[in-house]
């Protein structure tokens, strides 16, 4: 047995398929690049589900990738066994409709016992039941003896499982699974005794999935007319065995994030079983974390960037628990691009923006969770405050990987509240209640939620997709050739229609008038430019080139497109138009060429922006509309005044400059050889479209742009906001839209001058005069405020004065107040307090105009807590009674009343409840 690193491993296996005629193709992206249904690339076949399914057109038969993969299902689990992880590697070859298993089962046996020098007594195989074929391949090209060759149903050996009785219908197959034994010496088990894999004896090293059927309604299975191959490893699993260990954790993958864990942490791994677990998971999650980020995916509180920020606060309550007070994983994110950034360029590349938005998450979360785990404590204390006898009544749940756990009754609903009012996550609520041997009420904690996700469908106004993916997948099913996108050099062509639809449904023809669906053209070749890359599509117009004396024509509304069709959003406004006509295409110039500007300001603001604030700046989003351009970058702190200033000056001066721009088509590794910087996230295809703004700007781009800077015109930054932790935007204009808002912000300065009778030059110093003044009035203002006020309390107590009822040791109070507002009633309360040690009081403020509603406020010492007495029950009854709201502490509180003819009744109910409670002398 060979002993490779995972390194090596990875390496090794690409070659061996290599040479057996497969093409290396790098890994797809962890953000699915053609399949919106998938949050996370999870699987080495997702980027090639096309050519599954007979519609793809790679140019290859034969593939073999190292799959960067993300799956989250288990992240309980992560740190507590030996192969949970968020973030894997999947080695993978794949046939379309080339080899099938006569070739792939010695091959996938050739790489474990001749690649790897496995020996082929410790493999142990698993096939269908029926698939008497690959059982036969088994056996005679690789030795294998028959003992070692199990049968399992559908539900183990089938993909998808359970297919054949189950579901779904489409594609479908047998596999074959591959394990390793650590104990060849011991008998093996017979196929009886052997209800199920993996064991700890034997762990799974592979899986050879062969699609053949192609499932119907009725149960049953039809060949497919393309037979397909899809094999699958675990990068870290296979490098564990080879290194002897059985632990991923403990292979030269994880060791050296493990090595630097403990060092930070003042810690040995090994030593503690806890403080494994939380170390483990770091491990872990510092690839997740700079893989994700490396792709584009940035922390959010929605979709794939919950998921990240997740991930990524999990890393830090870990780091905590070991005692690491400081940020530590941005540094541990530069230690998976020194070990990994060979294999994937892309973390070395964006290790900047890695650390930085990694840095800015653990800042933001080390102040969340100091917060909310007081608040967890605080509850828990209070939950758990029940005697031995009463806790054994609560039920019990089973948690994987912790055992039968007591369930706190109202878990469920505390920590919902911790994760929605607090914004505390709520699997860090249930890890600190599985630390401490407790469980969560998961059903109160799901009803919550949904409770939540009701209220926001209720509230949301959001629709379905315009283009549904049916209706592209029946042209990629037809064949139909991808639409030649012409407007690079014209915004004008001729083009001939290959589809309509209308709804999702293709149809053959389409005539004028209101349909209430969206209706979309497909055509052989088009000027008109598909959104892409942040620049919105163009619109424009069509007309038929029948010979009619009315020919057909209407509008293009908008241009998208999806696996290379553009779609056109159709309007037809005269006649009637099918499939197979020639059309003139025109797109709407004026508003082309405004887009244009903005793509190109784009550019040039996103190097200035590097210039002003380092090479750490990166794309994270854009918006280039005809009529603005919106840029979002990584950066972790408002720019000043001053640098916007900065990054505006240099942006026009480049554009006075009137540097011609170089648009070219060449391969991704020459553009990135050449300097050309690849976009935050984007995937990009064997060949690129580069653009070059002199020497100032090199990007990979395919938008469309203005030939030289000139003709960009002025430029305006109009806003600089956070949109999200790490992530700032900026808005500007340029040419007629920037002229027009720098001409209303010179009037707005003249009306300025006009108000303060001051030269615009001066209208500053004239300000910053004004507010000294304004200052130093307030200040007298209020030193009258305060000897007025201390007037009306001495007046308002000695009125009140006849009020205050006695009680043994001490007085209570309970009336309205003409004239005074909630600040006043507070001080008032608070003279009372310190006059009468022993003092209880509600008070209700009418002041004129009563706008602002009834003030109401309540004190209660602490002595007469004891009594029942609570300054929150005084106030809730009161503004009950009032029609409003409002409590606080049982020593203080306040709130607010709506109707004036209760007053008197709620000072009433307030002096009974008082009187009740304290009696009186």
């Amino acid at each position: 047995m060979k002993k490779l690193s995972g390194a090596e491993v990875r390496e090794t296996y690409l070659k061996w398929f290599e040479e057996r005629g497969h093409q290396r193709l790098p890994s797809d992206s962890l953000v699915p690049s053609n399949d919106p249904t998938l949050l996370f690339t999870g699987a080495g076949m997702n980027q090639f589900k096309d050519m599954f399914l007979g519609k793809g057109s790679l140019p290859y038969t034969r593939v073999t990738t190292s799959q960067k993969c993300m799956r989250v299902p288990d992240l309980e689990n992560v740190g507590l066994t030996a192969g949970h992880h968020t973030f894997f590697e999947m080695l993978g070859n794949f046939s379309f409709g080339d080899y099938f298993k006569s070739d792939c089962i010695p091959w996938v046996f050739g790489f474990y016992t001749e690649a790897l020098g496995l020996p082929r007594e410790q493999l142990v195989v698993t096939v269908y039941s029926d698939d008497d074929e690959a059982y036969g391949i088994w056996q005679e090209a690789t030795g294998l003896p028959a003992e070692r060759i199990y049968r399992f149903g559908e539900k183990e050996n089938f993909w998808p499982a359970s297919a054949p009785s189950k579901g779904p219908n489409g594609p479908c197959g047998p596999c074959s699974e591959v394990y390793f034994d650590w104990n060849p010496d011991e008998p093996l088990p017979s196929p009886e005794g052997l209800e199920e894999l993996p064991t700890p004896r034997f762990v799974e090293i592979g899986n050879c999935v062969f699609t053949q059927f192609d499932r119907q309604e009725d149960g049953s299975l039809p060949p497919l007319p393309q037979r397909n191959i899809d094999v699958g490893l675990g990068l870290e699993r296979t490098t564990a065995v080879l290194q002897g260990v059985r632990s991923n954790f403990d292979t030269d993958i994880f060791q050296g994030y493990l090595q630097f864990i403990a060092e930070r942490a003042g810690k040995r791994y090994g030593e503690n079983a806890r403080d494994d677990v939380h170390m483990r998971r770091i491990a872990d999650h510092a690839r997740a974390v700079s893989f994700c980020i490396a792709d584009g995916v940035l922390p959010s509180n929605e979709g794939r960037g919950y998921v990240l920020r997740k991930i990524l606060r999990r890393a830090c309550r870990s780091g905590y628990e070991l005692g690491l007070e400081q940020p530590f994983l941005h540094e541990l994110t530069g230690l998976v691009g020194q070990q990994m950034g060979e294999a994937y360029g892309e973390l070395l590349e964006h290790r900047k923006q890695i650390a930085a938005l990694t840095l800015q998450e653990e800042k933001g979360f080390r102040q969340i969770y100091t917060a909310g785990v007081a608040r967890f404590e605080a509850w828990f204390e209070q939950a758990t405050k029940q005697s031995e006898q009463g806790q054994s009544d609560w039920p019990r749940v089973e948690v994987e990987e912790r055992g039968s756990l007591p369930m706190i009754p109202g878990s469920g609903t505390a920590v919902f509240e911790l994760h929605d009012t607090f914004g505390f996550p709520a699997d860090i609520s249930r890890s600190l209640l599985y630390d401490r041997g407790f469980a969560i009420d998961e059903e109160g904690f799901e009803g919550a939620m949904e409770a939540q996700r009701r209220r926001a469908r209720d509230h949301s106004q959001l629709s379905g997709e315009v283009f549904a993916g049916g209706f592209v997948s029946e042209l990629k099913a037809a064949k139909l050739p991808v639409t030649e996108f012409l407007g690079y050099e014209s915004c004008q062509s001729q083009a001939r229609v290959l589809a309509l639809a209308e709804g999702e449904q293709r149809q053959a023809r389409l005539s004028a008038g209101a349909s209430g669906q969206e209706r979309v053209l497909v055509v052989d070749r088009s000027p008109f430019y598909a959104e892409s890359g942040g620049q919105v599509g163009d619109t424009g117009t069509w007309r038929s080139n029948a010979a009619s004396s009315r020919p057909a024509k209407g509008r293009i509304l908008g241009c998208s497109k999806q696996d290379e069709y553009w779609l056109h959003q159709l309007l037809i406004e005269e006649g009637e138009l099918a499939e197979g006509e020639e059309l003139s295409l025109c797109v709407d110039l004026e508003r082309r060429r405004a887009i244009e500007r903005n793509h190109t300001a784009t550019h040039l603001l996103h190097q200035a922006l590097k210039d002003v604030l380092g090479e750490h700046v990166a794309q994270a989003g854009s918006l280039v509309a005809p009529d603005r351009l919106r840029f979002d970058f990584t950066h972790g702190e408002r720019l000043s005044p001053e640098q916007l200033r900065e990054v505006e000056r240099i942006v026009s001066r480049e554009i006075m400059a009137a540097t011609q721009l170089s648009p070219l088509q060449m391969s991704l590794s020459e553009a990135k050889g050449a300097g050309f910087t690849a976009l935050f996230g984007e995937k990009y295809g064997a060949e690129v479209r580069t653009l070059a703004i002199g020497e100032y700007s090199k990007e990979l781009c395919g938008g469309t742009h203005v030939a030289n800077t000139g003709q960009i015109g002025p430029f305006r930054i109009v806003t600089e906001t956070s949109v999200a932790a790490g992530v700032r935007r900026i808005e500007a204009l340029t040419g007629v839209e920037a002229l027009e808002h720098r001409q209303k912000e010179s009037a707005t300065l003249d009306s300025l001058a006009e108000l303060l009778k001051s030269p615009r030059e001066e209208i500053e110093s004239r300000a910053q005069g004004l507010q000294q003044e304004i200052k130093k009035l307030r200040k007298e203002l209020q030193q009258a405020a305060r000897s007025g006020a201390k007037d009306l309390l001495g007046e308002l107590e000695a009125k009140l004065g006849k009020g205050l009822g006695d009680y043994a040791e001490g007085r209570f109070l309970a009336a309205a107040v003409e004239g005074a507002g909630q600040k006043q009633l507070l001080d008032l309360l608070d003279r009372l307090r310190k006059k009468y040690p022993s003092f209880a009081g509600l008070l209700i403020g009418i002041e004129e105009g009563g706008k602002k509603g009834l003030p109401v406020v309540a004190a209660v010492t602490k002595d007469l807590h004891g009594s029942g007495l609570a300054a929150g029950k005084l106030v809730q009854a009161a503004t009950k009674l009032l029609g409003g709201g409002g409590g606080g502490r049982a020593e203080l509180a306040q709130g607010k009343g709506k109707d004036r003819a209760q007053v008197e009744a709620a000072v009433q109910s307030a002096r009974e409840s008082l009187v009740a409670a304290l009696g009186e002398a």
